[in-house]
């Protein structure tokens, strides 16, 4: 009678642990990111640029850029970026002249960011390449158009500002200048950029 009292109660607790939830392991959690992890990054900016010299005509236009960023919980964070910024233009002269500009600067770039608050960085930069432009001179009577390019650089920085995880909105100023010297004779233009845009990291 023992004996059955026991195999009762044994079989009893098999079946309470049968019907209990069962364990479950816990999945993988990847490491937190180090400075040395790049994230992707597409961003694109619109931009308007004041000529140095008042005779060159003010530009506007797009820049679209691929970035590797380094988006560890760290102060300083760093940026590798591609981009590509077709730009527009054009200056009427007061002798009935005019002419129009039209710029493509193909740039590689590195900028720093540092972390002000957890919602702002402030970023310094530098970006250099080659740029194909066209020139359209139109006066009376004579019509003149140009192919030129030529390599271009530009340093300058700006604010950003973190509206989630993986979306961000800046504001920047850079100086560039861009020295033709292909098609036309050699000539330097100098550029104050503004660029206000979005970026998505992925």
């Amino acid at each position: 009678m023992k004996k059955l009292l026991s195999l009762t109660a044994l079989l009893g607790v098999l079946s309470g642990a049968a019907t209990a939830a069962p364990y479950v392991l816990p999945s993988h959690q990847p490491g937190a990111l180090t400075p040395y992890d790049m994230q992707p990054v597409y961003s694109i900016e619109g931009l308007y640029a004041i000529a140095d010299d008042s005779d060159d005509p003010n530009t506007a236009g797009v820049r679209v850029s691929f970035s590797l960023y380094s988006d560890a919980a760290d102060t300083v964070r760093h940026q590798a970026k591609l981009s590509i910024a077709p730009m527009w233009g054009s200056e009427d002269y007061e002798d009935q002249t005019s002419v129009d500009l039209f710029m493509m600067p193909v740039t590689l770039g590195y900028e720093m960011n540092i972390e002000l608050t957890d919602m702002t960085l402030i970023y310094l930069g530098a970006k250099a390449g080659y740029a194909w432009g066209n020139i359209d001179s139109k006066g009376e009577g004579v019509s003149d158009s140009d192919s030129t390019g030529g390599f271009t650089f530009s340093v300058g920085g700006g604010l950003k500002f973190m509206c989630s995880d993986s979306v961000y909105v800046n504001v920047g100023y850079e100086y560039g200048r861009t020295y033709f010297s292909q098609g036309i004779v050699d000539y330097d233009m100098g550029q104050h950029i503004i660029s206000v845009g979005v970026g998505c990291q992925f």
